[in-house]
């Protein structure tokens, strides 16, 4: 099938009636964020200050190497991540009306778009609705407390990178950490046992979670990031893999094929695909234009 890249479009950024005020308790979320940067920052300072330190004045310079790579990789993810635009659509206009049915071919499959009353627009597939940022994320994967910033299309490669190089720095901290214990296992109780043993702890605690999150995302993007069966957006494992993290925006052939009216909460009906195409618009003559800035609300 052919695949065409998905360009969402713009409408009037006027704020819809009755709009639910925005949450102003950002205080313990942001301050949970900065928490866990400095919790990675404290962990690895006593890391290097200690087991790496003692290796690397025995001739292994490669665990110190090889770990602040990791480290650097790890940290500058993370605080990206906490900054960066996740994929925010504007709000919709006063104009719209949720009685209307937009529905869209996605991958030869008819889908119907969702009403978001917050937002007050017919929000793009697999776009939803924040409770926690009160946005919508466009291709929304989840809310991170743990930077304080919702995952969507536009930051959801970075997310993978920090979930591949955290889990690796775990590792590597972990086996450093017990190769210097091995290593000094003749010596008399140091400074440098006790500080060991204080970042090996925490990190094994860390490590298993990270893991598994990862082995989480693994299976969802390899199922076009959704576990359900005939799922549009799946177009094979390989393909899935080259979409999320080569291209430069999510692309599958996504088109609106009609327009209906639902007064009496019944299903609107889907013109034939093959003989609207060619005269219907797509969603790069739409209604719809990511939100351009960087983060979700403070």
């Amino acid at each position: 099938a052919l695949l065409t890249p998905i360009t969402m479009v713009s409408s009037q950024s006027i704020m819809p009636p009755n709009e639910p005020p925005m949450e102003s308790s950002w205080l313990k979320p942001s301050l949970f964020a900065a928490f866990n940067a400095m919790l990675l920052i404290t962990i690895s300072g006593i890391f290097f200050a200690f087991p790496c330190r003692w290796l690397a004045q025995n001739g292994q310079w490669e665990f110190a190497v090889v770990s602040g790579l990791l480290f650097l990789v790890s940290f500058c993810s993370l605080i990206f991540l906490n900054g960066s635009d996740p994929g925010i659509l504007h709000r919709g206009s006063l104009e719209e009306d949720p009685n209307i049915q937009y529905i869209a071919r996605v991958n030869n499959k008819a889908l119907r778009l969702q009403w978001c009353s917050k937002c007050s627009f017919h929000r793009p597939p697999r776009t939803h609705h924040c409770p926690f940022c009160n946005i919508c994320v466009e291709d929304f994967d989840h809310h991170c407390p743990w930077v304080n910033n919702c995952v969507g299309q536009r930051n959801f490669r970075v997310f993978l990178l920090l979930l591949v190089s955290l889990c690796l720095y775990l590792v590597v901290v972990l086996a450093t950490s017990m190769l210097f214990l091995i290593r000094t296992r003749h010596m008399s109780w140091s400074l440098d046992s006790a500080m060991t043993f204080v970042v090996a702890v925490p990190v094994m605690v860390l490590l298993l979670p990270v893991i598994l999150l990862l082995m989480i995302q693994a299976v969802s993007v390899s199922k076009g990031k959704s576990l359900r069966n005939n799922n549009p957006f799946d177009q094979g494992c390989a393909n899935n893999w080259y979409l999320t993290i080569c291209m430069p925006a999510q692309v599958v052939d996504l088109r609106l094929v009609g327009v209906g009216w639902d007064k009496a909460g019944s299903s609107s009906l889907v013109p034939d695909p093959s003989s609207q195409l060619s005269a219907t618009p797509s969603f790069t003559d739409g209604a719809l234009r990511p939100r351009e800035g960087s983060g979700c609300p403070r």
